[in-house]
């Protein structure tokens, strides 16, 4: 009998703990390989909470603090973004080629600090009772160079730094037999944890500066931080399993384009079969842009093919087929551009426009940056919104290509800076019927979070635009060329942030026509911001039409049977 009552009881209790300890048990399995990931969730986390506090609100903190104009504070707020992404390709190839991934983490996380230390010096004489005889023009080229170095070594780490990371969670899970989808798992978690946790810091950090005006302080705990995330990096070194540089698509497609060069005077044969095919053969042979099929005409004996090949003179033709996917790719990829120009107004005119408006409440003033948080949710709301009705309709992917994603993302930053123009038109009405024109540090009888909605809708256009760029790429090309698939993503924010510095400075410069006042005033009070979003919402509709005739043209090819490389893994870290 109490056999049977033993029974009764250990067969109702394994049921209900069950569910626990399979929680437990894929909680465990989720956080493996955390021996290696600790020590570069410090980088993650030390980047992230140096990208709230230094970066996001790098544009008020020029005109508020360092009092620079309106349009050279967010040209420079620009650069710093294009320099960055722009960069970041050339450090992608150097790690391909050259360095490898630690390597390069290594050098530009010296160059990041270095940067942060100069910030912290350049922030010397900016407290409130030290004179101001410390020049600003001295100040300012310290902090101009500490800005260009925490560039470069912003760049070094992305897209690098998560990529070193999934490489070494992928080499723990091979050894334990694990499928992709469940490494990118552990990779999203990682990465989430730090980057969230860098942020939350941050926000705290920046309200506490901010409000005090401890800028040294702000900027040294920043450089605290980031010496002591590079220390453990540097310590884990025996437990990385590094890869070996590959080579890159950008040295493939030079040599590709310098052997056409050299030669320009031979004919192409009308045989495909009479090129240079090498040992590999994963791309057909096409018939456009015949002329770089000149790179793969063997000219001499066989014996002497390796020496061509080293001198660059001979390529294969997969190697000119790559080539000429990526030039075939450019038209769409220049529409691309207004995305770019688009998003680089959430880090500028966006955040310049809340620098003034009412931002207390019960604990003190809401940072800036906070705002982008509303950028951030929506963005990582609709990636995951869409990646979990893919997955329940498949047959939904036939109707959200990649394309028509994209289509979408562009119709909501028109609509970004339809809404931005309003509220914008809102904020200066205030300013002109409270006499406020003249006084840009007065607070306005408006709340901060009249912008909420312009921030979340440039978070719709960031999670259906960047995914969908992302993954047009990776279903138009072999699996050979899916390194270069971060890269081609960070080139249209660069050259969008590029292509914004140079809309500003010929939207200065037409505004003055005829004796005009300019709509870029020395302050965000003077200002017509709502008049340059109205010339964006012209301009976006331009290019949409200019994307919808290139996309009904392209030849759209189908997604492969192999898995997008970075699926699970959402990309939060912003420039």
């Amino acid at each position: 009998m109490l056999a049977n009552y033993t029974f009764r009881i250990v067969n109702g209790l394994i049921p209900m703990r069950l569910p626990f300890f399979y929680i437990c048990w894929k909680f465990f399995r989720l956080f493996q390989g955390w021996k290696v990931a600790s020590f570069v969730l410090g980088l993650v986390f030390s980047q992230s909470l140096s990208h709230i506090v230094a970066i996001s609100n790098l544009m008020p903190y020029l005109i508020n603090v360092l009092e620079e104009k309106l349009p050279l504070a967010a040209a420079t707020a620009n650069l710093r973004t294009g320099i960055t992404a722009i960069m970041a390709i050339f450090g992608a190839h150097l790690s391909d080629a050259y360095t490898g991934f630690y390597r390069l983490i290594f050098y530009s996380t010296i160059i990041y600090i270095t940067g942060l230390l100069l910030l912290t010096i350049s922030a010397f004489k900016l407290h409130p009772e030290a004179t101001s005889a410390y020049g600003s023009s001295d100040r300012l080229w310290v902090f101009r160079m500490a800005l260009l170095l925490v560039a470069l070594g912003k760049a070094g780490h992305t897209p690098m730094l998560k990529a070193f990371g999934a490489c070494q969670l992928k080499s723990r899970g091979a050894e334990d037999d694990e499928s992709d989808d469940k490494v990118h798992a552990r990779l999203n978690c990682w990465w989430c944890i730090g980057v969230n946790a860098g942020a939350f810091c941050g926000i705290l950090l920046l309200a506490i500066v901010e409000g005090r005006q401890y800028w040294v302080a702000g900027y040294g705990v920043l450089t605290l931080t980031m010496c002591i995330a590079f220390c453990i990096f540097v310590l884990g070194k025996p437990l990385y399993k590094c890869v070996e540089p590959r080579g890159s698509l950008l040295s493939r497609a030079s040599r590709v384009l310098v052997a056409a060069f050299f030669k320009r005077h031979l004919d192409v044969p009308t045989d495909a079969s009479q090129l240079y095919h090498g040992d590999s053969n994963q791309l057909l042979h096409t018939d456009s842009l015949r002329c770089l099929d000149k790179a793969a005409i063997v000219e001499s004996q066989s014996s002497e093919l390796n020496e061509d090949r080293t001198k660059r003179r001979l390529c294969t033709v997969m190697e000119v087929e790559e080539t000429k996917l990526l030039l075939r790719m450019f038209p769409i990829w220049t529409t691309f551009l207004n995305y770019g120009l688009v998003k680089s107004l959430g880090s500028t005119f966006f955040l310049q426009q809340g620098s003034n408006m009412d931002r207390k409440y019960s604990l003190g003033n809401v940072p800036l940056p906070f705002l982008l948080i509303f950028t951030r949710y929506v963005s990582g709301q609709i990636i995951w919104l869409n990646k979990r009705l893919s997955k329940a309709y498949p047959e939904l992917e036939q109707v959200m290509t990649p394309l028509v994603r994209i289509g979408i993302g562009l119709i909501f930053g028109i609509l970004c800076c339809s809404i931005a123009s309003s509220v914008e038109a809102k904020r200066f009405d205030i300013v002109k019927r409270h006499d406020l024109q003249d006084r840009p540090k007065e607070t306005l009888p408006i709340n901060v979070f009249w912008l909420t909605p312009q921030f979340m809708l440039l978070g719709a256009m960031d999670g259906f635009t960047y995914p969908g760029i992302k993954d047009f790429y990776y279903n138009q090309v072999p699996k050979s060329m899916w390194s270069f698939g971060p890269s081609f993503t960070l080139s249209v924010i660069g050259f969008g942030s590029l292509l914004s510095v140079i809309d500003i400075a010929a939207t200065d410069k037409a505004s003055k026509q005829g004796g005009r006042t300019s709509w870029f005033a020395d302050s965000i009070n003077k200002s017509r911001l709502d008049i340059f979003y109205l010339s964006l919402v012209i301009l976006s509709c331009i290019n949409l039409v200019f994307y919808g005739f290139l996309a009904r043209k392209y030849t759209y090819k189908k997604a492969v049977s192999e898995d997008d490389p970075d699926s699970g893994v959402i990309d939060t870290m912003s420039f």
